[in-house]
Formats: structure tokens, C-alpha cells, sequence
């Protein structure tokens, strides 16, 4: 079912009050799926808002490695460069609610990066390359899949 017709159960995009917060924990009604056909069909304008604002992230971020060093400039590059332009556009386009969806799963991938962060670092020079990544995609996967069945799949 297309959610974006379905205007009784989600108020227009200018009502964003308390009143709906409790939506979150819903449950979504569509499974994740891939529309080659719907990106082809893409908005220019959109996407051009979408490559600037991720350039314009990482040029910040290059200015801040050079001024303050690698560990600075690090922390930027973590920021998801098209992250604000893609939620504001799907606010603008859809709803609230599928910009707190978006926002949701952002949160999700940041920590699932996190724990790949985390267990790469910890095991980087105790063991080869290849284990080490393995072991450390393997935490990001877990992580991103708990949450998602803990967020979505209900």
C-alpha cells in the first residue's frame, strides 16, 4: 500500500505535534525493497541537493583534518553526508513519519558501524587482516539485523 495516499493515517507533513509520537514504535507496512524503476524516475533537482549537501560534508571534513588533525576530521567523515538533505526532502515530499523512518534507520546503521568500529579496533594486530575484518563485519551484521527486528519487524 502506498503510504503517501494514505492521508488519514499520517497528518500532512506540516503537523508535526506530540500527538503522533507514539507511531514510532509501529510496526511499517511494507517490507525494505529494491525499484530499480523508482530510482530511474528520480527527481534531478533532488538528487543534485543530495550530492551537495554529501560534498559539502566532506569538504568540511577536509578542512577540519587539515586544522585539527586526522581524529577530528575522522568524527565528520562518521556524519552521514546526505543524511539532513535526504530527511528534509522526504519530509517535504512524503511526511513525518517517513522522515522518523529514514531517521530511524540511519540510527541503526550508525550503530551498527559503531560495533564494527569497535570490534575492528579491538582485535586490529592480534589477529591477521582478513579474521579481524571478517569478525568485525560479522558484530556490524549482528547489530544491524537485532536492531532491525527490535525496530521493524514485529
Amino acid at each position: 500500500m502506498d503510504r503517501r495516499c494514505d492521508r488519514r493515517r499520517h497528518p500532512p507533513a506540516a503537523d508535526v505535534s506530540t500527538t503522533t509520537e507514539h507511531r514510532t514504535r509501529e510496526p511499517v507496512q511494507e517490507s525494505p525493497s529494491l525499484d530499480v524503476g523508482k530510482a530511474l524516475r528520480a527527481d534531478p533537482r533532488a538528487m543534485a541537493v543530495r550530492f551537495a549537501a554529501g560534498a559539502l560534508t566532506s569538504i568540511v571534513a577536509g578542512v577540519l583534518t587539515l586544522l585539527a588533525g586526522p581524529r577530528i576530521g575522522g568524527i565528520m567523515l562518521a556524519f552521514p553526508a546526505i543524511l539532513v538533505a535526504s530527511l528534509t526532502l522526504i519530509y517535504r515530499e512524503e511526511d513525518a513519519h517517513e522522515a522518523r523512518e529514514d531517521a530511524r534507520g540511519a540510527i541503526a546503521g550508525g550503530v551498527a558501524l559503531t560495533a564494527f568500529a569497535v570490534v575492528f579496533t579491538a582485535l586490529v594486530g592480534h589477529t591477521s587482516g582478513p579474521v579481524t575484518l571478517l569478525i568485525a563485519a560479522v558484530a556490524w551484521l549482528a547489530v544491524a539485523l537485532g536492531l532491525y527486528r527490535a525496530l521493524w519487524w514485529r
